[in-house]
């Protein structure tokens, strides 16, 4: 054999050996490790344990990271110095080409945080073969939970991604009991004004927003700041283009909102 072969094989078999998880970039892995599953519910149980003595509580909104990791790091970090934010709810967009390793960048950043944390699936978490990816590491794409008398109701209104339509019945019927509690919060990651919602999808969608009482709808997605009051406010949060995020001050039946930017 040639000794140029040799060389080859050689790097090839080294390549083979020592890469760690190689093949961990396909777009088709969705292998999750066992100690990264069911995240949703392991932090609902640490926000179960919260107890405060008062109505008024702080949460934080942070959205659209794709491949800016070192500003979600930032993010983490400030959160992590500041005493009076709850939990943090992060808006979708975890990914960007929804490789299981853009997924296990993010999961590794977020177990730096100090406070327990809940995410919604984005339009480009859908990629490839991401959605498995989600349901293994996060849990549902639709859920809700209660916390201080406020209901918290986290949906999946992906469309063009996930070929299918938003689940417009689970959303009434989690919105429908609104007058039990104290504010009624819409966390999804496309705003109903999005050109994804054309016609009576999008009059649908906004009706439900509208007749359940909802106080506040966040969203991501449009990657710029947005806020409109009425009944409900709406606010978009930006992305992590720039190291910023949103903080939402709860207090009985009223919010402020601070944007911080680092």
């Amino acid at each position: 054999m040639k000794p140029l072969k040799i060389i080859v094989l050689f790097a090839i078999a080294f390549t083979f050996f020592n890469c760690d998880n190689l093949f961990e970039y396909s777009v088709y892995d969705a292998n999750v490790k066992t100690a990264k599953r069911n995240t949703t519910e392991k932090n609902l149980k640490l926000l179960e344990n919260i107890k405060l003595e008062s109505q008024d509580f702080k949460f934080a909104f942070v959205t659209d990271v794709h491949y800016y990791y070192n500003n979600l790091s930032a993010v983490v970090d400030d959160i992590n110095k500041r005493d009076d934010i709850t939990f943090v709810i992060f808006g979708g967009d975890i990914a960007d080409q929804a490789l299981l390793k853009e997924f296990d960048i993010f999961y590794d950043i977020m177990e730096k945080l100090k406070k327990p944390y809940l995410t919604v699936i984005g339009n480009h978490d859908y990629n490839a073969n991401g959605s498995i990816v989600y349901q293994e590491m996060f849990g549902d794409l639709n859920y809700s939970f209660v916390f201080n008398n406020n209901k918290f109701v986290l949906f999946d209104d992906i469309i063009w991604e996930s070929n299918k339509d938003p689940d417009f019945d689970w959303l009434a019927s989690e919105l429908s009991d609104h007058a039990k509690y104290n504010q009624v919060f819409q966390i999804a990651h496309i705003p109903f004004t999005s050109l994804h919602f054309k016609g009576e999808m999008r009059d649908k969608y906004e009706a439900i927003l509208k007749d359940n009482n909802v106080s506040l709808v966040i969203n991501g997605h449009n990657h710029s700041y947005f806020y409109e009051e009425g009944k409900p406010t709406y606010l978009t949060v930006p992305s992590l283009k720039e190291p910023e995020y949103g903080i939402i001050s709860v207090k009985d039946d009223t919010f402020n909102i601070e944007m911080i930017e680092l």
